[in-house]
């Protein structure tokens, strides 16, 4: 953390500029309660785990920090984003607060969506050889493909990765996910070193993203 907050120094050099917003809608033209057009943000609350979780989420989003801020002289406030948004996840420090409960009612976790099996695999070889935490739950859900993992604090983070189109995905969770034919979720379940080995021995992503293949590899002890 440096002594001057980084946006105090770039006032000096950014000039501001006339908004600019997504959409301009006329007084009377949304007529129905509109949608969200994207999920844009999460802010988490940290203590002594700050650095560790501002490393964490950088390393994860290979994101960078768009502003670092001590609000009152005590909270310290990291943005961090991974596209051309300003910021996407915000780590905050609240000195003195407790840890979580092991238990705890409220937001169960974040999932972040990636494009390919490729990338999800380089997430968990690069955050492996960086010495975190393995994740503790990796499975196909039959609709995507997912890795779970603990944030320093112990907060739940999904590396996702969707098997089908978007219409494809909604169709097999209304029709066909927790159906008999389906069976349980577990038999989803895959060891992610197995994967990576399948994954780089050359077996195709249509077979290791396809969960009747998953659940067949994984009775068979291969995946």
């Amino acid at each position: 953390m440096k002594d001057e907050p980084m946006a105090t120094k770039a006032k000096k050099a950014y000039e501001l500029k006339p908004v600019a917003p997504h959409r301009i809608d006329a007084p009377g033209a949304v007529t129905e309660m509109p949608t969200p057009r994207e999920m844009h943000h999460a802010h988490i609350f940290t203590d002594k785990n700050y650095d560790a979780m501002v490393e964490f989420y950088q390393m994860l989003f290979n994101g960078s920090v768009t502003n670092e801020h001590v609000h009152e002289g005590k909270h310290q406030l990291a943005f961090i984003t991974y596209d051309d948004h300003d910021h996407r996840v915000v780590v905050i420090k609240q000195p003195g607060w407790g840890t979580k409960p092991e238990r705890p009612v409220g937001l169960s976790h974040i999932a972040f969506a990636y494009s390919s099996l490729g990338e999800l695999i380089f997430i968990y070889k690069t955050l492996k050889a960086a010495g975190h935490p393995a994740p503790h739950w990796t499975v196909n859900h039959g609709n995507s493909t997912s890795l779970y993992y603990r944030d320093p604090d112990g907060n739940e983070v999904e590396t996702m990765l969707d098997n089908f189109s978007a219409l494809e995905t909604q169709d097999y969770k209304r029709f066909y996910q927790f159906t008999e034919e389906f069976g349980e979720m577990s038999e989803g379940n895959f060891d992610p070193d197995k994967m990576v080995k399948l994954y780089e021995s050359g077996v195709p992503d249509s077979v290791l993203l396809d969960r009747e293949q998953v659940r067949k590899m994984a009775r068979e002890g291969t995946l």
